[in-house]
């Protein structure tokens, strides 16, 4: 995005609401201010104007279900997270839909201060002259989660229907999770889904790779990077202490609980937090557990799953530079030993499935020639075995 049409709309926005200007009052105006603080990168304006015709106005988009919402192309769970926390703060407050209302220039400048969704700190905005409700609100995207689920996830996938409808597949799984009691399958259901299916939708890339590699190891890969995608906390466990202590094989669980108290040091669930993220690693296969101590390495990279990464990063053919495979943080979480990760791109050259590679002097640089749908319909066809 050039500076005009992103970050420059961007600033312009905030000015314009901060400013009382009139324009920054209507529905569209609104709602890609609000967009702004979950969404951090791409023109807002076309997903804001789609959400209009979709819903019809504010109001509607507002109090629209939390599910429709996830099901919108372009918005993920915080980012809907974030519509209902102003759905609830606008009906809990009594907000008056008017432009002519008038807010306290050191609210407006909080506001317009706050980054994005997952940063808005617990006190709120209030219209001058009103009373502070009495309970603080939550964060509405916290980093941390107490279940993982992806065991249960990586077992499912093979056996959904051949649909990309979501709430087909919500359904699905609500009826097929072995788990007794109905509240803990409709929770899990939102996980599972959040966390595979990034985009809202239950892409045939996906499901398809399932089904070619139920049982293996290149399933648990290509979950485990989804899951990461959506969980970053995932990647920061794995830069700040697994690939530090990857030359040692060993990290105490003790360690993992402490990183995650120093890091949220509010918070109440850092230990179920760490017992998740633990099996999240044992359930792809990134770690062996026990009940003080993960043991891991550097992992060889399958064909397979280093092609459904790569092609998820770089979703347009085109060329890229190697350096930025290298320096990718998702890429870096697979713990796959780096020097594997630039063989396998020859190897995947040499299977066709890129089309070139060129490394001379400075100029180091891959060319895909795929979409991600594409690559894993001829993976299907391949057969390529684990490597």
């Amino acid at each position: 995005m050039v500076e005009e049409s992103g970050s420059g709309r961007r600033q312009k926005l905030r000015d314009s609401f901060v400013a009382g200007e009139p324009g920054a009052f209507t529905d569209e105006a609104l709602l890609e201010l609000l967009l702004n603080y979950a969404i951090l990168r791409g023109d807002l304006q076309p997903i804001s104007h789609k959400l209009l015709q979709e819903f019809g106005d504010l109001d509607r988009v507002l109090a629209s279900d939390f599910d429709a919402l996830c099901k919108f192309k372009g918005i993920k769970s915080y980012t809907a997270t974030l519509l209902k926390l102003a759905d609830h703060l606008r009906g809990s407050q009594q907000f008056e839909a008017s432009s002519a209302k008038v807010i306290s220039k050191t609210a407006q400048q909080k506001l317009v201060e706050y980054g994005p969704a997952e940063d808005l700190k617990t006190e709120s905005i209030q219209p001058k002259g009103r009373s502070s409700p009495k309970k603080k609100l939550v964060r509405p995207r916290s980093e941390l989660f107490t279940n993982s689920v992806l065991k249960e996830a990586i077992e499912i996938l093979p056996k959904l229907p051949d649909t990309e409808d979501l709430e087909d597949i919500r359904q699905f799984l609500k009826e097929n999770l072995p788990f007794s009691a109905e509240a803990t399958r409709n929770r899990y259901v939102t996980y599972i889904a959040n966390r595979i299916f990034l985009d809202g939708r239950a892409d045939k890339a996906m499901r398809s790779f399932a089904k070619i590699y139920a049982g293996r190891q290149e399933l648990r890969d290509a979950c485990f990077y989804r899951f990461s995608k959506a969980e970053s906390l995932m990647i920061s466990v794995n830069d700040d202490l697994l690939i530090p202590a990857i030359g040692y094989g060993l990290l105490d669980r003790s360690r993992l609980r402490g990183y995650l108290a120093e890091r949220y040091p509010e918070s109440k669930v850092t230990d179920k937090c760490a017992m998740a993220i633990v099996n999240a690693l044992d359930a792809a296969g990134i770690v062996r557990s026990d009940r003080q101590k993960l043991r891991f390495g550097y992992r060889e990279p399958s064909i397979p799953a280093l092609a459904f990464v790569i092609h998820s990063e770089f979703p347009e053919p085109g060329m890229y530079e190697i350096s930025k495979i290298e320096q990718n943080p998702a890429i870096r979480a697979m713990l796959w030993n780096p020097d594997r990760v630039l063989d396998g791109l020859y190897e995947l050259r040499n299977a066709g499935l890129i089309s070139k590679i060129s490394e001379i002097d400075n100029f180091r640089q891959f060319t895909t020639r795929y979409t991600l749908e594409e690559l894993v319909d001829i993976l299907g066809t391949l057969g390529l075995e684990r490597r």
